[in-house]
Formats: C-alpha cells, sequence, structure tokens
C-alpha cells in the first residue's frame, strides 16, 4: 500500500516530467481528474486519470498505471477504466502502464476472441539510472533504485536531491519516496537512507500521506526515530496490504462487484501465510458464496 502511496506523491509533484520523460507525451500542462465513483469495492490507489494539453493545444485523457508487480488481469482492469473515462470525457485517450519489477510474463496487448487492445507499456527496470543521474532529472531520482545500475548510483542520487535547489518540502518527498521505493529491492536501503536523511523525511509532505492513509506504526517509527525494527515491520505490513489487494482484484475481476462485507473480511487478516492460501482459493472458486465458505475456514 505504502509504494502507491508514493506513487500518488509524484503524480502529484511530477506528472508531466513522468509522462514526458518516460512515455514521450508532449505535455503543456496537466491536471489529475478526480476517481470516478466506484462501482465494487478495492484497495488499489495506483491508477491515474490525467487531463493533458499538449504543446500543440490538443486535449488528451491519459490513464496511467503504476503497478510493483505484473497482474494477469491487470490489462482487464486497464481497460475497464479506459471504457469509464471515455463514456464521461469526449477525448482521445491514451492507456500506460509504469511496472516497476521484472516480470517475463508483461506484455504490451491484451487479446481475446473478442478484443485486441493495446497500451504503453514502460518497464522502469529496464530503464539505465545512468541517465538519470547524468542529466540531474531531480523528478525522476526517487525511481533510481529500481532501474539498472541503480543500487550502485544510489547515493549519488540520494546527495543530488538533498543538495539540490528544490524547496525543502520537495526535497523532503523526493527522499521519502526514493526511501520507500528502494525497499522494492533491498530490507537494507530504506534503513540506510532512513538513517541518513531522517530529519528531512519527517517535514516530508509524502510522510503526512503516510500517517494519513494509515501505514503501519513500525514504518512510522523507522521514519521518525530511525529504528530498523520499526522499518522491518512496516515494509511487512506493506506485503499484507498488497496480498489483500490482490485477492480483491480477483473477486473484482471475475464476479465484478465485491460485498463490502467480503472486503472488509479480506482486509481485517493479517497473516501473510492465510492471505496466499485465499489468494489461490480466489483463483478457482466458482462464486462469491465459495469464497465465503473458504473465508469462514480461513478464521476458523
Amino acid at each position: 500500500m505504502h509504494y502507491d502511496i508514493a506513487a500518488k506523491v509524484l503524480m502529484e509533484k511530477c506528472r508531466e516530467q513522468i509522462l514526458r520523460r518516460l512515455f514521450g507525451l508532449s505535455v503543456a500542462e496537466s491536471s489529475l481528474l478526480q476517481e470516478l465513483p466506484q462501482e465494487t469495492v478495492s484497495v488499489k490507489r495506483s491508477d491515474f486519470a490525467v487531463m493533458v494539453t499538449e504543446e500543440s493545444g490538443a486535449r488528451r485523457l491519459v490513464l496511467l498505471e503504476i503497478q510493483t508487480r505484473w497482474d494477469r488481469q491487470l490489462p482487464l482492469r486497464l481497460l475497464d477504466y479506459r471504457s469509464r473515462y471515455l463514456l464521461k470525457y469526449d477525448v482521445d485517450a491514451i492507456s500506460c502502464v509504469l511496472l516497476l519489477r521484472p516480470s517475463g510474463e508483461a506484455l504490451a496487448r491484451y487479446e481475446d476472441s473478442e478484443v485486441s487492445f493495446a497500451y504503453r507499456l514502460i518497464r522502469l527496470y529496464e530503464m539505465d539510472a545512468r541517465e538519470i543521474v547524468e542529466e540531474n532529472i531531480l523528478c525522476l531520482m526517487p525511481f533510481v533504485p529500481l532501474m539498472r545500475h541503480g543500487e550502485t548510483l544510489l547515493d549519488q542520487a540520494d546527495s543530488l536531491l538533498y543538495q539540490s535547489a528544490l524547496p525543502r518540502e520537495d526535497k523532503a518527498d523526493m527522499l521519502t519516496v526514493m526511501t520507500i521505493f528502494s525497499g522494492l529491492i533491498s530490507d537494507k536501503l530504506p534503513r540506510m537512507l532512513v538513517a541518513r536523511r531522517r530529519d528531512i523525511m519527517i517535514e516530508s509532505a509524502a510522510y503526512d500521506v503516510i500517517k494519513q492513509e494509515g501505514l503501519s506504526e513500525g514504518l512510522q517509527q523507522g521514519l521518525s526515530d530511525g529504528l530498523q525494527q520499526g522499518l522491518q515491520q512496516g515494509l511487512q505490513q506493506g506485503k499484507i496490504q498488497e496480498a489483500q489487494e490482490a485477492i480483491l482484484d480477483n473477486l473484482e475481476a471475475r464476479f465484478e462487484i465485491v460485498p463490502e462485507s467480503i472486503a472488509k473480511e479480506v482486509q481485517g487478516i493479517e497473516e501473510l501465510g492465510v492471505l496466499k492460501a485465499l489468494h489461490r482459493g480466489s483463483v478457482k472458486v466458482a462464486s462469491l458464496d465459495e469464497f465465503k465458505a473458504l473465508l469462514k475456514k480461513a478464521k476458523a
């Protein structure tokens, strides 16, 4: 869940640089659109709808998913978002996916017997961090740990951000987001960065969002006190929230509407082993009633 929060902060502050540099879009200005009313219960927070005005003056809708891992149901969700937004906004639309971690299954097209849907897929882990660091692209520095050569250049990226002329609030946000993303590749990197930049991270707007979104006390304590144990607890909570999200995504894709009672029960389970078993079951059950039976058995 905290990776989604980090993505949200970056999209609020750096979306135009992300759209220009990573997706090659012409952007004169942009604005994040409010989420459409949800017909289903979901814990997802990483989908963004952006209304872009190009340098030519044309308006275009960009739908962007920032994903920590590949999900085979992602193309269908993206197609669903695209359809909903096109019903509301009568403009050309571009669908984009930014994938943060390696996957051999990631594809830039979905096809079945009736539908062929192509979208832009950027594999961040294939990008070279040296280009970002050498060109000193501050808004993209938080992604450096996830890129090729990223671990080697992490100290340099950290120093460039810390010593930059960015406003202190923005600098704190970028450092905090980079710390959170570094947890995707190592447990040690976040601890190192927190210990080094704790003084400025606790002033970050990203840290405020983390507290407001209810991230575990463990990560909050790690950011405020630099305690290794607290950060480990925060990272563990992130894994639990991702597992909960995967289960609800499966049910949503298969049965369309997920009752709030089921969503709350899933979100109340914090044992990773139980969540993994429920995730496997969410793929196999023939109905929501069968899944309810699995939930009852899991809680017994």
